[in-house]
């Protein structure tokens, strides 16, 4: 059920309830627990532009090596040895090249696709970001934090999907959002270079039709883990020693 909307994202551009993953809980590695970031609102204009995207399911060795950065490769390989996504369905958004790839269970690419993220480099949104008013975020805040989140699927307040990656700080996957044409965020997904695609507060726009034909059906009734690799921090030191994650039944 979707829980009471966030205080600061109900303007016309920004209407999105926030909604806690459903009979589960993560209890993640000291730093990424602190990790945030902010989404803003979905209302989906233009929705046959948005959904002319194509992507690939080609299988993860050609998608891996087509598009994503070796890092990207690398904890792919890591998840598979050491069953970190805990039997889930994962995703991985490689933010250096601007991309997402999508696994099943059992760590099978579904798909993969080029994504917008948050206007400005880094890998640790600002304390409390979540929890202030869009009009109050400069650009040096609009950062997409990496780190390992368990989401689940959720609704805003139009009703549209959205893939929750952080509900405590508003963090989330969404369809490409085309109500500022300004933005030009149709024309940044659709180009080769990874350069444009820095546009949003944070939030992880994705192509419709990759939302609903490979986002959508993977997290549908389930929660799964989502890994943002960082830009500026060692994944070595983020990811290799980090203690896996555990989701645990809350106790209340």
């Amino acid at each position: 059920m979707p829980s009471p909307a966030h205080p600061f994202l109900t303007s016309a551009a920004c209407m999105m309830p926030r909604v806690r993953t459903p009979g589960a809980e993560v209890r993640l590695p000291g730093r990424w627990a602190a990790a945030a970031g902010l989404v803003v609102g979905l209302a989906f204009a233009q929705p046959s532009l948005a959904a002319g995207f194509p992507y690939s399911s080609e299988g993860p060795d050609a998608a891996v090596d087509a598009a994503a950065s070796s890092t990207a490769d690398q904890i792919e390989t890591w998840i598979r040895e050491t069953a970190d996504n805990q039997g889930l369905p994962f995703l991985i958004v490689d933010k250096i090249n601007a991309r997402v790839l999508v696994f099943d269970r059992e760590g099978q690419l579904l798909g993969e696709a080029p994504v917008l993220l948050g206007l400005t480099q880094g890998d640790v949104s600002p304390p409390g970001i979540g929890d202030r008013p869009l009009s109050s975020i400069g650009p040096e805040d609009r950062i997409t934090p990496a780190g390992r989140f368990v989401a689940s699927m959720g609704e805003n307040l139009g009703g549209k999907q959205i893939l929750w990656v952080d509900y405590a700080t508003a963090l989330s996957l969404h369809p490409v959002i085309t109500t500022r044409p300004a933005d030009r965020r149709l024309q940044r997904l659709a180009t080769t270079t990874a350069l444009d695609n820095r546009i949003s507060y944070g939030c992880i726009n994705v192509p419709v039709k990759f939302f609903e034909e490979v986002v959508q059906p993977a997290f549908d009734a389930t929660v799964g883990v989502v890994y943002i690799l960082p830009e500026t921090r060692s994944i070595e030191k983020d990811y290799f020693t980090a203690a896996r994650a555990t989701v645990a039944s809350p106790s209340d």
